[in-house]
C-alpha cells in the first residue's frame, strides 16, 4: 500500500554544536519542538542528537525515505553518552601511541566517537598525504582493544580537522567561521577570488586549514550578479 507522504512529520537533527543537520521521520513522536534531544539510529550506531528544525509535513518523500527517531532521550540515556564520551580520551591516546608504534607517516589521529550506547567506536583521522592510507593494522589493534565495540576508522579532510580545533580565523576573528555557523563545507574555486578581485597571494586567500577560505563563496554571486550589469 502506498503511504500517504504528507503525513511525514519531519524533523532536523544535530549531533553536535556546528554540525551538518540531518532529517529524520519523526512520526513516533506525539510531538516535538526545536530543543528536544531524542535518539536515533545513524549510521555509526545509535545516537543522541538535538531537534533544531521542524517541517510538520512534506509532500516530497526522500529517496528511500527517512530514517525514523526512536523516541525522546532521557536523563538516563544523557547520562550513559557522558559515560562512554568520558572514555573517548583514552581512546585518542591508544590510538595515537599505537600509530607511532606501526609508524605511520603522516597519519594524525584526530578524535573519537562513541555511540551512545558504546556498541559503535569511530576514530578519525587526517593525512597528509593524497594516497590511500592502509590502517588494517590499526584498526585490527583497537578492535582487540576496545572490544566489544565495533570499531571504524574514518579519514576525515582538512576543513573537518580545523572546525574539531578550532581557533581564530586568517581573517581576525576570535573564532573561525567553521566552528561558528558552517554547517556544510561548499566547494570554492579560485575563480571566486579572481571574480572578486581579491589578491591571489596565497596568505590572502588561504585559511588555517590550508584550503581556500570558506568566505570567498559569501559574496561571489553579488559580484557576479553585478558584473551582468
Amino acid at each position: 500500500m502506498t503511504e500517504d507522504v504528507k503525513s511525514y512529520k519531519i524533523a532536523g537533527v544535530r549531533f553536535s554544536k556546528v554540525g551538518k543537520v540531518y532529517h529524520f521521520d519523526a512520526r513516533k513522536l506525539e510531538s516535538f519542538r526545536t530543543g528536544d534531544v531524542v535518539l536515533v539510529e545513524t549510521s555509526r550506531g545509535w545516537q543522541v542528537g538535538e531537534i533544531v528544525t521542524s517541517v510538520q509535513s512534506s509532500d516530497t518523500p526522500m529517496e528511500g525515505g527517512w530514517k525514523v527517531i526512536d523516541r525522546l532521550a532521557t536523563p538516563k540515556d544523557l547520562l550513559q553518552r557522558q559515560s562512554w564520551q568520558a572514555k573517548e580520551p583514552d581512546v585518542i591516546s591508544t590510538a595515537k601511541k599505537r600509530t607511532q608504534e606501526l609508524r605511520l607517516q603522516g597519519v594524525k589521529i584526530i578524535m573519537c566517537e562513541y555511540s551512545y550506547d558504546g556498541t559503535r567506536l569511530t576514530i578519525f583521522f587526517g593525512s597528509e598525504s593524497e594516497d590511500k592510507v592502509e590502517l588494517k593494522s590499526l584498526r585490527g589493534d583497537m578492535q582487540r582493544t576496545f572490544a566489544p565495540a565495533q570499531v571504524e576508522i574514518k579519514q576525515i579532510g582538512p576543513r573537518d580537522i580545523a572546525k574539531f580545533y578550532g581557533g581564530m580565523g586568517a581573517c581576525g576573528l576570535e573564532k573561525r567561521c567553521c566552528c561558528s555557523f558552517i554547517t556544510e563545507f561548499s566547494s570554492i574555486s579560485i575563480r571566486m577570488a579572481k571574480e572578486q578581485g581579491i589578491s591571489l597571494t596565497p596568505s590572502e586567500i588561504t585559511g588555517m586549514c590550508g584550503r581556500l577560505r570558506c568566505c570567498l563563496i559569501y559574496e561571489y554571486e553579488n559580484y557576479v550578479e553585478a558584473r551582468k550589469l
